[in-house]
């Protein structure tokens, strides 16, 4: 599986998620001000999903391509790309250089515990 088909059924997958949580909402009564956003780092996949011409290359993309394509021309949700440097999930499946990954863990609110300096001068 590609990258690119990997990103693509994890995005299809949170359009359906998305949707169930809209529905929840709606059934709630809870009204959105503004238009749920998924964020993608793969630009090949937002390509993919803005483009209503299939390549030969994403033909088994089909059905998952609909589906995402249909909610966002629907204003369902919005497509917006995420840059490499901000993507948090990177600090889970990457090795960072040692300022980003102290960043990534600042933004989760985390403790490197290599990091803490021990009391007792240890």
């Amino acid at each position: 599986m590609s990258s690119s088909e990997a990103e693509y059924k994890a995005l299809s997958s949170a359009t359906c998620e998305l949707q169930w949580l809209l529905y929840l909402l709606e059934d709630l009564k809870v009204q959105l001000i503004n238009t749920p956003v998924l964020y993608c780092d793969n630009q090949s996949v937002v390509h993919i999903a803005s483009n209503p011409v299939f390549h030969e290359r994403t033909k088994h993309l089909d059905i998952d391509c609909h589906l995402v394509r249909e909610k966002v021309l629907k204003g369902i949700l919005k497509l917006l790309p995420v840059s490499t440097n901000d993507q948090l999930a990177d600090f889970l499946t990457k090795a960072l250089a040692p300022p980003k990954f102290d960043d990534f863990i600042s933004k989760l609110n985390m403790i490197n515990i290599y990091h803490v300096k021990l009391e007792g001068g240890c």
